[in-house]
Parts: structure tokens; C-alpha cells; sequence
């Protein structure tokens, strides 16, 4: 098995990836760079030529993971398209966009009649179901990145690729979190996205409460909050926080304004219910009313509604498009309000290098940024309201993509959709225990083990260590709390000692997300009387408290 990227791979934009198989070549996606113009835009797509694809498959319907399949289908008309079932209802609006912002860009990359011929092509496919038609096979399973977001597990002349997509580890109020399997299930490659590799991100809940006090505060000062936001996805979940908050006071109620591709896609929610979580659907059931387009959402009709809302003397959140501010309607409205030292501008998705949104992040207040007008051009804005970042992410940090990776226990590691910090970054954790790629676009990888890492790079006490490791993994344990001492204790069983952990702080984590800080220390068992670390020696006698197995 081989990976070639197309494109994606040291960069969030352009995402495509083509797996060179023994039975034949499997396409992953086909994007476009989010703020580039024509040919520009697209990935390297010429190496199909060289290697044409049998199959494709789409993880998700964002524009840098779809928006170039119709140029793949002008050059390979008959090949089929696998996505999940959302997948498939919002690729068409996702596309039908691309035609029309590239169009009045005058640089459009395929027609209406190309479009419609990629639309033919799409086949849906069910959660883990295994499609063996052309020889390899794969399985799609969801990755909690978005609704209908899918990772790809890959089989080929019996070897696997675990190709994870984009991947969130965290539930939302608008899709659950990635699927994992229930046990360790070993793979030749993980190929992983690395967007937020360099990043621990801070609590979802306690970014939510902040986000919603920053909202209040600039409501009740007079002021108008635009959120530039991913039309798929991020818009449908900041609505349903805000409609929540203001439900429960939190935030003052005001209009909510979905602007450009946001308005249809929130509908095409509204109509996937049953793919949803569960009490969304529930929702709806209870109240009669519809979950995403209920007061106080209201959609923007037209750019003749759009002027009405900017011009409008009282407050208001605005949800618009395009998320980094690139083009769509996010910018007419951030061209009017940002001057306003009484609004506010918050972020709360991924900024590339180039983009406005990166740029007003840099400025945080004051200064200028230039914004694109409907015409194409650049304007410079003077930036004077409250600009502020919100981590709601629907990308794995870090921890959540190690500890994804190590579910599936791959040979050999690829890491691609990021820029050269957080790959980087993610590689120096990894490279210890897996082989680690950093590919090129244009670049032809191996996916199997070199053997390098298991063999001579790794000593035979740390092999036995480890293997010490896999025997105990699934060990029970007692964990006892100290109260004179505060210390909460892990009872190791026989034949398990701290060897096993090595020194450092060790995270327990608990049911309901919560997180309980602990430090492993090693006792020796027969030293009665002889006080644990921390413990004063007049207590060290004193019997235990029973503890609770774990």
C-alpha cells in the first residue's frame, strides 16, 4: 500500500488523497483552498493521470474536502462517489456555492451541467458497512467531526489503513463524537489529521460559558456581534448554544441572523433530524416547533434583507459565511460593523495563515485588515471593535488525536491536514512509540512499517516493558482516598509495579467528562509504619479506608 496527497497534506485547504492499492487506486476527497482563485485553488489532481482512481470517497461535505469533484468527474466520468447519506444531501449545496461565489469571482473551475453529472455519481453508504466492490475494501464510520462526517478504515491484499478524516473526540449539541472501536484494533497505517497538533484546547464547557458572557455583554452595551462561521456544522451549533442561552437567560435575547450558506444548510438540518442526536429530534417532538429555525433565528432573505439587518439601530448576533472571513457575507457584514467600538467580533473556528480572520486576530483592536468586497476586490477596514477567539472546535487536539491513534495500534503513522507547527509538533509526541510520516503533496509514501522503530531503535527491556504493559492494561485496580493526607492512592495488584508507569503526573478520568489530577508514587507494602510520600508519619500507621475497585 502507498499514499500519495494531493493536496492537504502541510496545510488546512485542498485536502485529496489517493491510496495506490494492490487491486486498483482509492480517492479520498477533492477540495479547494479556501481564499484562492482558480487553478490556484485546486490540488494536484494532474497525478490522476498517472494513477487513476477506481472508487472515491468523500469524508465530509466541507468545500476543502468536496468542491473540486466536479473536476475530477469532467476527467474520470464513470467514477463512483461513496459518502454517507448526510454527505450526500449536502454536497449539492455545498457545490451549488462553490459554482456561484467562483462565478461571481469570474473564475469558476465547472459548470452547472458538471456539477449535476458529479451530483449522479454519489452512492450512499451506511455506517460500518464494508463495500468490498472493487477489489480492496472499505468501511465508513463516523468521526464526530460534523453530521455525516466519516473516517475511512482501508483493506488491501491483507494489510489496513485507518484513514481518520476530521475527526473531533468531543460531543456537541449537533453530532456525537467519533466512533472508536471498543477494543485496541491493530492496523498496518494510520493516516490522521494534525489541524490543532500543537494544542491542548481548553475546556468546551467553560469556553461556552465565556463565549456567552462576552455575547451578554456586548448585547447589553448596544453593540451587534457578528460570528463568522462555517455555513456546515459550526453555524448550526453556535445557534443552538445561543437559543439555549437566551432560553435560560444567560444571554440577552435578540434576533439571531443566519446570512449566505448558512440559511439553506441550517434547513437541510432541520430536515436530517433523524441523523442528529437524539434530542434534538426529542425536541422537536415535545415542543412542535422546528429545532434550528424557531424564534428568535431568523434567516437573511436576500441582500436587500442583508442592508435592512446592517443598518439596523438595535442589537443583534449575526451567524454568516464564510467562516474565515474569505468571502460571503461575513465580510459586508464586518466592512459595516467593525469601525463600532461598541461591537464585537468573535471567532470561533479554524483561521489559515492567509486569511482575514487570522489577520484580525493578529490585530486583536485597532489597526486595519483588509476584507474582500462583492466585486472581488480588497478593502481596508479600520478594526475598532472587540475582537475575541472562542475555542469550539470540531478538530481532536492533541491528547484526543494520540489517543485515538493509539486505539488502533498502527506500524506506522502519516500526518497530514496541518500547517508545519502543529505536524511538527504532533510528530515529536508520536515518533517515540510509532514511525512517524510528514508527506509532501506530489509525494509517494510507503504505508507499511519500516521495522526500523521495532526493531533497533527500540531496546529489548523497553519491548519487555511494554509487552509488561499490554498483559496489564485491562488489570482491575483499588483506589483508595487518604483523608488526613489528601492523597488519593492506586493499589497496584501483584506482579504490577511502578516500574510500569515511570515517574510524572498521571490524569484519571472519570464519567461525565470530569477530570480528577493524580500523582502515582511508589510504597513499599511490608514497611509498616513507614509514612507514604506526602503523608505525615503520625498518620501512617492509621488502617486505610476500604477501597473501590476500578
Amino acid at each position: 500500500m502507498q499514499f500519495l496527497g494531493l493536496g492537504g497534506t502541510d496545510e488546512v485547504g485542498a485536502s485529496s488523497y489517493l491510496y495506490l492499492l494492490k487491486e486498483g487506486n482509492l480517492l479520498i476527497d477533492a477540495g479547494l483552498r479556501p481564499g484562492q482563485v482558480g487553478e490556484a485553488a485546486l490540488p494536484q489532481l494532474d497525478l490522476l493521470q498517472e494513477h487513476p482512481p477506481t472508487a472515491a470517497i468523500l469524508t465530509h461535505a466541507h468545500l476543502d474536502h468536496v468542491a473540486a469533484l466536479p473536476v475530477v468527474i469532467r476527467r474520470f466520468p464513470d467514477l463512483p462517489i461513496y459518502c454517507s447519506a448526510a454527505t450526500a444531501r449536502l454536497v449539492p449545496l455545498v457545490l451549488a456555492d462553490t459554482l456561484k461565489v467562483s462565478t461571481e469571482q469570474g473564475a469558476h473551475l465547472f459548470s452547472a451541467g458538471e456539477m449535476g453529472r458529479t451530483l449522479e455519481r454519489l452512492r450512499p453508504l451506511g455506517w460500518h458497512r464494508r463495500c468490498a466492490d472493487h477489489g480492496f475494501a472499505f468501511t465508513l464510520s463516523p468521526s464526530g467531526h460534523l453530521i455525516g462526517a466519516a473516517s475511512v478504515l482501508i483493506e488491501s491484499a491483507g494489510q489496513s489503513v485507518f484513514h481518520t478524516g476530521d475527526v473531533s473526540n468531543v460531543d456537541t449539541p449537533v453530532v456525537n463524537a467519533a466512533w472508536l472501536p471498543p477494543e485496541v484494533m491493530p492496523v498496518d497505517a494510520v493516516v490522521s489529521e494534525s489541524t490543532y497538533g500543537d494544542t491542548l484546547l481548553p475546556s468546551r464547557k467553560e469556553q461556552v460559558r465565556a463565549f456567552s458572557a462576552a455575547i451578554d455583554a456586548t448585547l447589553r452595551g448596544g453593540g451587534k456581534v457578528l460570528i463568522p462561521s462555517f455555513a456546515l456544522g459550526r453555524a448550526q451549533e453556535i445557534t443552538q448554544l445561543l437559543v439555549t442561552a437566551m432560553a435560560s437567560g444567560l444571554v440577552q435575547k435578540v434576533p439571531i441572523y443566519l446570512d449566505g450558506l448558512t440559511r439553506p444548510i441550517t434547513e437541510a438540518y432541520e430536515e436530517m433530524l433523524p441523523l442528529l442526536p437524539r434530542a434534538l429530534e426529542n425536541r422537536r417532538k415535545t415542543s412542535g416547533q422546528p429545532v434550528f429555525l424557531s424564534d428568535p433565528v431568523r434567516p437573511v432573505a436576500d441582500h436587500r434583507d442583508r442592508a435592512r439587518v446592517i443598518g439596523e439601530d438595535r442589537p443583534a448576533v449575526v451567524i454568516a459565511s464564510s467562516g474565515m472571513l474569505h468571502a460571503g457575507a461575513s465580510p459586508q457584514y464586518a466592512r459595516a460593523w467593525l469601525p463600532d467600538p461598541d461591537n464585537a467580533l468573535f471567532v470561533v473556528g479554524y483561521q489559515d495563515a492567509e486569511s482575514p480572520g487570522r489577520r484580525l486576530l493578529e490585530l486583536q483592536q485597532g489597526g486595519d485588515v483588509l476584507l474582500p468586497t462583492r466585486q472581488g476586490e480588497r478593502e481596508a477596514v479600520p478594526a475598532h471593535a472587540r475582537i475575541e477567539r472562542f475555542y469550539l472546535s470540531a478538530h481532536a487536539d492533541r491528547g484526543g488525536l494520540i489517543s485515538m491513534i493509539a486505539r488502533y495500534k498502527p506500524g506506522k503513522v502519516l500526518l497530514t491536514h496541518g500547517e508545519t507547527a502543529p505536524r511538527s509538533n504532533l510528530a515529536g509526541y508520536l515518533g517515540s512509540k510509532y514511525e512517524v510520516g510528514l508527506p509532501r503533496a506530489g509525494e509517494v509514501v510507503a504505508l507499511q512499517d519500516s521495522g526500523k522503530r521495532r526493531g533497533s531503535f527500540i531496546s529489548a527491556p523497553k519491548r519487555r516493558l511494554e509487552a509488561t504493559r499490554e498483559r496489564h492494561a485491562r488489570k482491575p485496580v483499588l483506589v483508595r482516598y487518604e483523608p488526613t493526607a489528601h492523597e488519593l492512592r492506586v493499589i497496584l495488584p501483584d506482579g504490577l509495579d511502578a516500574e510500569l508507569f515511570g515517574e510524572g503526573d498521571y490524569t484519571l478520568e472519570v464519567l461525565r467528562g470530569k477530570l480528577s489530577r493524580i500523582k502515582l508514587t511508589q510504597r513499599d507494602p511490608d514497611a509498616v509504619g513507614t509514612p507514604a510520600a506526602g503523608q505525615p508519619e503520625e498518620d501512617a500507621a492509621r488502617p486505610e479506608p476500604e477501597g473501590s475497585p476500578v
